[in-house]
């Protein structure tokens, strides 16, 4: 195995700063994340972006019986539809969201 070149080296450094934009622009894009939580049994968390027209919070809930459930600044609140928009739209943004509740489901156990 041969020592990369230094050439070789900055022509993958600009390959990965073009897939890093690339990925980034897609995450500015995005309304929706679907994340499973293997250390809560495989339960998926639906992330999702208030309507851009309407403000720029994010919501997390998962799908229950009654029309599910919505983890807010107090905590899990049952029936989503029934939450106020600024309750339900309580994040800035996705990566608050997931480690929120990933603290409130570490303290649970």
């Amino acid at each position: 195995m041969t020592a990369a070149t230094r050439e070789e080296l900055l022509a993958e450094i600009d390959r990965l700063k073009a897939e890093l934009a690339q990925a980034q622009a897609l995450a500015a894009d995005a309304t929706q994340y679907r994340v499973p939580l293997p250390e809560n049994g495989g339960e998926e968390l639906l992330i999702q972006r208030q309507t851009l027209g309407h403000g720029t919070g994010w919501a997390v809930s998962t799908m229950a019986r009654g029309g599910g459930r919505a983890w807010t600044e107090e905590g899990w609140q049952e029936a989503i539809s029934a939450l106020s928009v600024d309750r339900l739209f309580c994040w800035p943004d996705p990566a608050t969201a997931i480690n929120e509740i990933r603290s409130a489901l570490a303290l649970t156990r």
